[in-house]
């Protein structure tokens, strides 16, 4: 296994806050809770606000953490000069496993409930319009084709795949290129040809994967311990760079919500999310109780993501809002999420899921 100073509990853990966020972020973005009466104490609604939009970087945290770790996995295949195609076979299929098992269940469960999944694909218009869509969704490619999705926030598993399909063709521009020149393509192509990508288009999010890419192939986290001095243990060493973290964090927080997106999307979404990593990274982490918690989290990030939608948006909205206190409702969308990913576990266990999924990705 190669080693890092960035090990994959520490991607766990950073995955930990990112879905944190994201729930910050579903939760209390404009609109979505004016229905409700909820006390905000000790922070103004307007605060909530501007943290839910400021937690949008959650999935430039997840897009991170997919080029660190897929660039690694690139690196062995390419020591091991393994076929090209079973690698991106075993990284698609991999990418698409958890959310797989959830979209068969969610389809069983809301054609019990309400049918829901007839109504979103549109069967009821054409049988075969509303299974080519069905179909679109279930291979995770309905925000690439533009289609109907079962699960709201469920776009993402599109950019994903796009990731791992594109990871080859970066890491030749990597190396022929350099990562300066690299880094500049992906900032100015989108703006040269057309301008803003939208808050769920995979290019929007294409620079951070790759900022992922370059710090594994650099190995910057280990740069970055030796720059800041001193090692993981030195009190002094790392007090500074707390208070230097926390100071940055808090900077691009104010200036995150007074940058309008569609005009500064690559900074707020590829250069903000880098300091934020780093604070997760140098200060969360090393507090024990915190990172376990994290990586719990981390484990059940993926399932969390798939279902909580259903849970605040769909079937339960009422319940989630009727808690009265935000940080409440966050605690019960938690809670929530992390029962259902718990039982989804429980029933790929019991289905032996994990060993179906080995042999359809080629181990």
């Amino acid at each position: 296994m190669e080693k890092t100073c960035f090990s994959k509990q520490n991607s766990l853990a950073v995955k930990g806050v990112a879905i944190l966020m994201m729930l910050w972020h579903h939760c209390f973005l404009a609109g979505r809770f004016e229905d409700y009466t909820i006390d905000f104490w000790p922070l103004a609604q307007s605060q909530v606000v501007n943290i839910a939009a400021f937690c949008k970087i959650c999935v430039s945290l997840f897009a991170f953490i997919s080029g660190y770790g897929l660039f690694l996995s690139w690196k062995r295949f390419k020591k091991g000069g393994q076929d090209l195609n079973g690698w991106l076979r075993e990284k698609l299929v991999r990418t698409l496993s958890n959310y797989w098992f959830v979209v068969v269940l969610a389809w069983v469960v809301c054609t019990i409930a309400d049918g829901r999944p007839y109504a979103v694909y549109g069967f009821g218009d054409s049988k075969y319009a509303g299974a080519w869509k069905m179909g679109i969704d279930f291979l995770g490619l309905s925000n690439f084709f533009g289609v109907a999705k079962l699960g709201e926030d469920w776009w993402y598993i599109s950019a994903a795949l796009v990731f791992a399909a594109l990871l080859p063709i970066l890491d030749v521009c990597l190396e022929k290129l350099g990562c300066f020149c690299t880094m500049c393509l992906l900032f100015i192509i989108p703006r040269v040809c057309g301008g803003y990508p939208s808050s769920v288009n995979f290019l929007s999010f294409l620079p951070i994967f790759c900022f992922g890419m370059i710090f594994a192939k650099n190995d910057l986290f280990t740069k970055w311990r030796n720059v800041r001095g001193g090692g993981v243990n030195d009190r002094a060493s790392g007090t500074i760079c707390t208070l230097f973290l926390t100071a940055a964090v808090l900077l691009v927080y104010k200036l995150y919500y007074h940058l309008p997106n569609k005009t500064w999307w690559d900074i707020k979404w590829s250069i903000f999310p880098l300091v934020v990593i780093l604070f997760i990274y140098d200060v969360l982490i090393p507090l024990r109780p915190v990172n376990a918690i994290l990586l719990f989290l981390g484990r059940h990030a993926t399932n969390i993501w798939l279902v909580h939608a259903f849970i605040r948006h769909y079937y339960c909205q009422d319940f989630i809002y009727g808690q009265g206190h935000f940080a409440l409702i966050i605690g019960m969308l938690l809670l929530t999420s992390l029962g259902l990913s718990l039982v989804i576990e429980l029933l790929k266990k019991g289905l032996r899921y994990d060993a179906l999924i080995d042999r359809l990705s080629g181990r």
